[in-house]
């Protein structure tokens, strides 16, 4: 008995050494493959970029030691792409109040940067508004950072002295909730265990060898937008990826008011005063992100609805305002929750002087917008709810600038007067809000003072002046423009790439996007200038070769056409389209057997696209492959069999066939959708007549 007592214990002696033996030994491979993979170049993931977007415990700051040797923090290398770079000594000097501003990236100053942001603004007139301290601003805002992620950076920043924050935070939520749906879904443990060892070399090498960061992944981007903006947001989340759905919608709310108290019960507990501000955005002169007709509508309906809004929206160009209200209302009729209708409806009305009506469209449209890019009502009554109850001064963002557009411009529709795009406003816009901000701060008596006088506001303007890179400027909103462009608000991205222009003349990227654009919009003939700027400033322009080559097509003038659209099928072999239009410009030179050959290859590449079969059929008719052509036009007819064109077209090709019953099958089948066919009724009659003869 008492042997086999000692041998359990030695048994359990042993099995422990051979614990700790295994523990030391794998630590021991770990730290030595850790210093290996050091000696081989490699850093850890997070010494350039947060893999985690913010969702984990990488902090935003970092201390680095100054030139005189004082403790400082600074920007972490791997935010940059998230945030600006910003340095303040790690313990607040005496006589210093310290201001953090968070938000989103208004907050941060798109599409420019924390010089001319309402932060930088702040900076330079605290001090003429009140002097009976230093001041201290911190930009801390966060490109698309939504409430959660800002209450985040809060809780960090709460630790270095803070006086006051101020919160931006307004028109990211639902943009946040698509983009990363799969970082909410994991446990705070999670993220933090994932972040602990993204610090290591390990993680970096196994991230290389079994998981390459895909081309369209934002954090592995050293710069946000890059020259390949337009591929990476081609990856990414966009307008596609919303549909209506009013359960995730008021979650989105619930969650967004929860962070809101948050947020105040951090600043509380770090003695700092909080300030909220509410929500602006462009409402005049922004379309709806999306627009979703309800699953109730049928199929003609939703057509129907569609028609109607590119109708009302022709009238408005033409300049026949009355006629554009009287469409948009037949479109608000069929769908009340079409947020097009109403947006057009809203600048037809504000084009025929009916500017309080036309400000309540704008909020419906902004308010239906399926993708909400912009902050909704419910966003500013969250605000007011949350700082009436805690007793939190806000800033009415929106009331001012509506007042300000009222003395300005005699109505309060907020449009590119003072925003460059949905949400980020001018740089003037970015001076008010900086002046409303010590406005209320001031009537809070959080400061002293008085409001900047007009000769300080202009000392403010030229530091800020002499600070901007014009260059850079232009880089910034040509960035900007092809983010609208990427969501398909050509109007907006022509604006802006003008504006780059401006400040960057000759920038070929800039042409392009204005060419694109134009031709986008319909303007071919100012876009046909713009394509020939293009390529007399660099001929060999190679994304350009597509687009101007529709653009002549669409022109009628087919040589030129087809040398372009040529070059750019050899460079781009995987678009469809332009395999397409240079089959309909060999169609219409009468080079069938390449026009064959071009639809043959766009069919292949997109196999269910009516036009580029319908063109096929018309090669084959042409090439007097009649048998092949009516199988190409039935298959047409099984995708659009409602098509008056196509059971013409067929028409005749059974008509050459010699069989006249089926002919004429598909030349009634043409009047019945369409009953003005005029060509269907011709051929009908030409079957008719000998008939009519015989029978005589």
């Amino acid at each position: 008995m008492v042997e086999s007592i000692h041998a359990s214990r030695v048994r359990k002696l042993h099995y422990g050494k051979k614990f700790v033996f295994a523990i030391l030994v794998t630590a021991g491979f770990f730290l030595l493959f850790e210093f290996g993979l050091g000696l081989c170049g490699i850093r850890a993931v997070t010494s350039s970029r947060d893999p985690f977007v913010g969702f984990s415990q990488l902090p935003l700051l970092e201390p680095v030691q100054g030139a005189n040797g004082e403790q400082l923090l600074t920007t972490a290398e791997n935010k940059l792409v998230w945030f600006n770079s910003q340095t303040f000594p790690a313990h607040k000097p005496a006589g210093t109040r310290r201001i953090f501003c968070v938000g989103g990236s208004t907050t941060y100053g798109r599409p420019y940067w924390d010089a001319t942001s309402y932060s930088g603004w702040l900076r330079e007139l605290l001090p003429f508004a009140d002097n009976s301290c230093e001041w201290e601003v911190i930009n801390a805002g966060g490109v698309s950072y939504a409430s959660y992620r800002v209450a985040a950076v809060m809780k960090e920043l709460a630790q270095y002295e803070p006086d006051l924050f101020i919160v931006y935070s307004v028109h990211n939520e639902f943009l946040e909730r698509r983009t990363y749906a799969g970082m909410f879904e994991q446990s705070s443990t999670r993220l933090h265990i994932s972040a602990m060892l993204s610090r290591t070399r390990t993680w970096a090498f196994l991230e290389r060898v079994l998981a390459p960061p895909p081309p369209n992944s934002p954090q592995g981007e050293s710069q946000p937008f890059s020259e390949e903006v337009d591929e990476l947001l081609n990856h990414t989340v966009g307008p596609s990826d919303y549909h209506r759905d009013e359960e995730w919608r008021a979650d989105v709310l619930k969650h967004y008011a929860r962070n809101l108290n948050n947020m105040v019960e951090i600043a509380r507990n770090a003695n700092a005063e909080v300030v909220f501000v509410t929500p602006a955005s462009n409402e005049k002169d922004c379309s709806p992100f999306k627009s979703e007709a309800p699953p109730t509508l049928s199929e003609t309906q939703t057509k129907q609805l569609q028609q109607l809004v590119d109708r009302a929206r022709e009238q408005l160009d033409a300049g026949n305002f009355e006629a554009a209200i009287a469409t948009s209302k037949r479109a608000v009729a069929i769908d009340a929750s079409f947020a097009a209708a109403h947006f057009w409806m809203g600048k037809a009305l504000f084009a025929a002087g009916r500017t309080d009506d036309a400000c309540a469209a704008f909020d419906q449209a902004l308010e239906l917008d399926v993708c909400p890019l912009r902050a909704l009502s419910d966003i500013t009554t969250a605000i007011q709810q949350v700082a009436e109850r805690e007793r939190i001064p806000i800033v009415d963002f929106a009331a001012n600038l509506r007042s300000m557009c009222k003395q300005e411009f005699g109505h309060e529709c907020l449009g590119d007067e003072y925003f460059l795009d949905h949400v980020h406003p001018t740089i003037e816009v970015h001076k008010q809000l900086a002046l409303w901000i010590i406005e209320t701060l001031q009537r809070a008596h959080i400061i002293t003072g008085t409001l900047p006088s007009d000769e300080e506001i202009r000392a403010a303007a030229r530091v800020i002046d002499a600070r901007v890179d014009k260059n850079a400027q232009g880089t910034s909103l040509r960035n900007l423009a092809k983010v609208l462009h990427w969501a398909g608000k050509f109007d907006e991205a022509g604006r802006r790439a003008a504006d780059a222009l401006q400040l960057i003349d000759g920038d070929l990227e800039s042409q392009f996007l204005l060419a694109e654009c134009l031709r986008q919009t319909g303007r071919n003939a100012e876009s046909m200038i713009q394509f020939e700027r293009l390529f007399e400033l660099e001929p060999n322009y190679s994304r350009g070769y597509i687009p101007f080559g529709m653009l002549l097509a669409q022109g009628g003038h087919l040589v030129a056409a087809k040398t372009y659209l040529a070059m750019g099928v050899y460079l781009y072999p995987q678009r469809d389209d332009a395999l397409q239009t240079l089959g309909s410009v060999h169609l219409q030179l009468e080079e069938y057997e390449l026009a064959e050959q071009a639809l043959s290859e766009a069919n292949s590449l997109n196999p269910i696209e009516p036009s580029t079969l319908s063109l096929l059929a018309r090669a084959k008719v042409a090439s007097g492959d009649l048998e092949a052509a009516v199988t190409l036009y039935e298959h047409v007819l099984e995708l659009s069999p409602d098509d008056a064109n196509i059971h013409n077209e067929l028409g005749k090709a059974f008509l050459e066939l010699g069989r006249q019953e089926a002919a004429k099958a598909q030349f009634l089948a043409a009047i019945a959708v369409d009953p003005n066919h005029e060509d269907a009724h011709f051929h009908l009659e030409g079957i008719q007549q000998p008939l009519d003869g015989n029978r005589r």
